[in-house]
């Protein structure tokens, strides 16, 4: 019950699943214009096809294929209140179509008409009662709509359907609730609880349930009945350990943890957060060290071929300062088919740590082919390779990544970062071509200065460099690191006179923040016009900087 009950759940009635029964359209005077309409949908001309059907309704109106097919094609574009008055005349004409009743409902649901859904699955339920997914649907768009009646009348029916189950009664329970009637949630509690002794899941209810209200002298009654009725199991001694350590009874407490934590029956998802604190625990009580070690090693024995246990190792290591054993730890969970970016980020973040080159290279490239789509995982491995200085890598998935990008910005950041790791490589071809591929996109002020400044220091294409500075600078004025890089290419050019006054001007816009690299260079520029006082003073400062 429980499993079919949680498929029931997981339905999602996708809009590509819906179908038309075959037309009942004969020959007439429409049938020329219905087939190019349909032809025009099945090749993918949407535009056309729409213009087809909608000269079809001109004519009929009440075109059983037209409306649904238009309202199909308006739905995919996100136009639902054109689809919404096309499935209204559908419904109402054709009545037995559960085609059209399907669409309108979950048309309805993408425009919160909750009370136009739920009469549409109410309508599906009596075309297809062999179609149980209905009841559940109607289930949920009952309680979306706030009616509570309704949804208590469709949990009866799946009810029947399936018979009684924890899922079932929580529902009702949480209907109750809902409309402030705690007397009848506990009257379907109870009535659970009679009719099904042996389900120990109903005792567990009742414990949160009464706990919840202020019953917490109740609810321990009942948790200390159930782990004698059902020693073997977990979860029970748990919500017990729960109870007593809120009463400040924490000897009996301990004593009902580590029963939960040593027996089968509990997920690691909930076991883990719980044995990772008494680890913590015991780090500072030694007194707690003898119980913490059978807790992880019983964990160790009922969970070892887990990948999640490999993740819970992990996190554990890292609590001890073990970094290293610690990857491999999150490598086996990888290994295990813990594949996510998360997990695969925290590797990389702990060889960071580490000083593990090589295995964060294998990583990122990895993440990078594994989720080659993710833009923002793309973004994550791409600076990491930027941060490490590995240029090569850097460039490839910079350029790699970029046309994939569905915004300028994020594709201007890639072609940069490629621009800036090709140049760093010496690649001054492909660096080029990555910074003209991103002023495709701007002529933004920073990738301008960028190129210019890579150009001047190799003393390349100059003349192209003073038009890139000059833009810049036309673009942020008076910014002194753009500054600085006209006065170098300038001076690259032999223009002595005119770098030094581009020079002294970023000097004077920098002094809240000098950088020396600006010392340097200015250094360098009144050499060449034979100041070499002057120099000696920039370089002196350059100096005093690089010391601080």
């Amino acid at each position: 019950m429980q499993k079919l009950i949680g498929a029931l759940l997981g339905v999602l009635i996708s809009i590509t699943t819906f179908a038309q029964d075959p037309s009942k359209e004969g020959s007439s005077a429409l049938s020329a214009l219905f087939y190019k309409a349909e032809t025009y949908r099945i090749t993918g001309r949407s535009e056309l096809a729409k213009e087809a059907y909608t000269m079809l309704l001109a004519q009929d109106p009440e075109h059983e294929t037209a409306l649904y097919q238009l309202a199909r094609i308006y739905f995919t574009e996100n136009n639902f209140f054109e689809a919404e008055q096309l499935l209204a005349t559908g419904t109402s004409a054709y009545p037995e179509n559960q085609w059209m009743w399907r669409l309108q409902a979950v048309n309805a649901r993408q425009l919160g008409d909750m009370a136009t859904a739920l009469s549409s699955y109410e309508a599906l339920m009596v075309l297809r009662p062999d179609q149980p997914e209905y009841v559940q649907d109607a289930l949920q768009s009952a309680l979306a709509a706030g009616n509570s009646e309704k949804a208590l009348t469709f949990l009866s029916t799946l009810e029947q359907l399936y018979g009684d189950g924890p899922e079932i009664v929580q529902q009702k329970m949480e209907i109750h609730l809902r409309n402030n009637d705690a007397k009848a949630a506990e009257k379907v509690l109870k009535q659970a609880m009679k009719d099904y002794p042996q389900r120990v899941e109903y005792r567990g209810l009742a414990a949160q349930f009464y706990d919840a209200n202020g019953k917490a002298k109740k609810a321990e009654k009942i948790l200390r009945a159930a782990v004698e009725d059902f020693p073997q199991n977990a979860p029970i001694a748990m919500e017990l350990a729960r109870v007593l350590q809120a009463k400040d009874q924490l000897d009996e407490s301990m004593y009902y943890l580590e029963r939960a934590l040593v027996l089968p029956g509990m997920s690691l998802k909930d076991k883990g957060p719980v044995l990772l604190s008494l680890w913590e625990t015991a780090k500072k009580d030694p007194s707690m060290q003898p119980m913490t070690d059978r807790a992880w090693a019983a964990t160790k024995e009922i969970h070892e071929g887990e990948g999640a246990y490999y993740l819970l190792e992990g996190e554990r290591l890292i609590f001890e300062g073990e970094f290293s054993q610690s990857v491999l730890m999150y490598l086996e969970a990888i290994e295990r088919g813990f594949n996510t970016p998360e997990v695969y980020t925290q590797v990389a973040e702990l060889c960071r740590q580490t000083d593990q080159d090589g295995i964060a290279l294998e990583v990122l490239r990895t993440m990078a082919s594994e989720f080659s789509e993710n833009m923002e995982v793309l973004s994550y491995v791409a600076f990491s390779f930027y941060d490490r200085s590995w240029w090569e890598d850097c460039a490839q998935i910079a350029m790699e990544s970029a046309p994939k990008a569905l915004d300028d910005e994020t594709q201007k950041w890639f072609y940069n970062l490629a621009g800036t790791a090709y140049f760093s490589q010496d690649s001054i071809e492909l660096g080029v071509k990555a910074y003209e591929l991103s002023l495709e996109i701007e002529r933004d002020a920073a990738a301008l200065n960028n190129l210019a400044w890579e150009l001047g220091k190799r003393g390349l294409e100059l003349e192209q460099a003073l038009a890139l500075t000059e833009e810049s600078n036309e673009k942020s004025a008076l910014e002194a690191t753009y500054l600085d890089t006209w006065a170098w290419v300038l001076y690259k050019m032999g223009k002595y006179p005119e770098a030094q006054a581009k020079m002294v001007l970023a000097l004077q816009l920098q002094r809240t923040a000098p950088d020396a690299t600006l010392y340097k260079h200015a250094a360098d520029i009144e050499k060449a016009l034979g100041n070499e006082e002057k120099a000696q003073e920039y370089r002196d400062k350059a100096k005093e900087l690089k010391g601080k």
